[in-house]
């Protein structure tokens, strides 16, 4: 089937949906403008089991998404698992939800409210699962770590800084530390731990500058009153659809970039995404500027990778970080064969998809956790790996199989405990072999 390409759809929980032969938006100064071009609908993705699939699960050969928010996609009484599948409630959660929406003009409008659970018996440590009171050590409670989510437990905070990795301090009736949900689809106040962007249709959460945001997001001022949220800018714009960006002006088609992406105002640098050390950072002119070798905008996850070439007429991915990887394989492939003189992108190989750089600060957002496991030079980074459901200990054979995003080389689910020495389970925070990360030597549960 054959469309004409009328807008790029690139949120973290549509990856799958992939869209072939994209428009070159603003080439370098060695091509003439692009012209308005088809593209071709890739289908759904074949699979062979669910860790196949980047989100859903597998049926006859495809993988297949149900739900994304139950309130809206499930029955009454139902949720949705993470298998993307509507599933009847256990009842022994018991959830009470609180909430407050604040409102502002135009895609500008934010909405806040939540979900969760109590606990505070006897038993489970730091991000073990739990189902109520009872599961978690008596200094700790049961709570749902985004609404509609699994159960750990966690503990009380009152920054963010008093949290685990890839969680933040959440105001839910009360301050606890829950898994960072930027970036997850959203259409109404309840879909989020803190509040969902209603005209950008993604969950957000407060911030003060980029630093505290996840891979791809800065810091801005949102709503009326104002209040700095974390706006997404890996996504791809053009001067005919700015319709992805959070302020439409903000549509980045500077010459310099191949792919048109998004950005966000700025009053200096750190309001701008951070990468990871040492990598080139953003600059900031009034509008966050990515650098200069970075000349697309696709998401991290998004696969296969759209191609094209930089001035010297070599293959460049367009990646909104400018890395890529084969997540399951773990290479980096090579890239396609490119015609330098097309007015289009070229696909990468299959299983070829950007990744975003992180900071253990800000994480990565939903759907993907910020693992030691790159490398620049003999630096050592943090890569943005996607989630699944296997937690430490079990079994894996790439890092979609594990719950918090690592399989190490020993086909082990484990967890990166860097920064906050929490290991889930019977298993031990050690220090692993290889370079330093962020000056700290890097940690794994073992």
């Amino acid at each position: 089937m054959r469309k004409t390409l009328a807008r790029l759809w690139l949120s973290v929980w549509y990856l799958s949906t992939m869209w072939r032969g994209r428009v070159v938006g603003a080439l370098c100064a060695l091509f003439a403008a692009a012209t308005l071009a088809e593209g071709g609908c890739a289908g759904i993705p074949p699979c062979a089991r669910n860790s196949d699939c980047s989100e859903g699960y597998c049926f006859d050969g495809g993988c297949r998404l149900n739900c994304v928010e139950a309130a809206l996609d499930c029955p009454k009484g139902y949720l949705c698992n993470l298998l993307a599948q509507c599933e009847a409630a256990d009842g022994s959660s018991g959830s009470v939800t609180a909430g407050a929406t604040a409102t502002g003009a135009g895609t500008g409008s934010m909405s806040a409210s939540g979900t969760t659970t109590t606990g505070g018996g006897m038993g489970g440590q730091l991000l073990e699962r739990c189902e109520g009171a009872g599961d978690c050590s008596v200094e700790l409670s049961c709570q749902l770590m985004t609404v509609n989510g699994v159960s750990r437990c966690t503990r009380t905070c009152a920054l963010d800084s008093d949290c685990m990795a890839g969680t933040r301090c959440i105001d839910r009736g009360g301050k606890h530390c829950l898994t960072s949900d930027v970036g997850r689809a959203c259409s109404e106040p309840t879909a989020c731990n803190f509040g969902c962007l209603t005209g950008a249709h993604y969950c957000t959460g407060a911030c003060a500058s980029g630093a505290d945001c996840p891979a791809g997001f800065g810091c801005q001022p949102v709503g009326n009153p104002p209040l700095k949220v974390c706006v997404k800018a890996a996504a791809y714009c053009s001067q005919a659809d700015s319709s992805a960006c959070l302020v439409p002006a903000a549509c980045d088609v500077s010459a310099s970039l191949i792919l048109g992406g998004c950005t966000l105002a700025c009053t200096g640098a750190a309001d701008c995404p951070q990468r990871a050390t040492p990598l080139a950072p953003w600059t900031c002119d009034g509008l966050c500027r990515r650098p200069s070798a970075i000349l697309g905008s696709l998401p991290g996850g998004f696969s296969p990778v759209e191609y094209h070439c930089d001035a010297n007429l070599q293959p460049v991915a367009l990646c909104n970080d400018g890395q890529h990887i084969d997540f399951d394989q773990f290479v980096v492939p090579g890239p396609p064969v490119v015609n330098c003189n097309s007015d289009q992108t070229t696909p990468g190989s299959p299983g070829d998809a950007c990744v975003d750089s992180c900071r253990y600060k800000g994480g990565c957002p939903a759907g993907f956790a910020c693992v030691g496991v790159g490398s620049v030079g003999a630096e050592r980074i943090g890569l943005c790996f996607p989630v699944g459901t296997g937690e430490p200990g079990v079994p894996c054979t790439k890092a979609r199989d594990c719950a918090f995003g690592y399989c190490t080389s020993k086909s082990v689910c484990s967890r990166d405990c860097t920064i906050d020495a929490v290991c889930p389970a019977a298993m031990q925070c050690v220090v692993a072999a290889g370079p330093n990360i962020e000056g700290m030597p890097f940690r794994r549960c073992e």
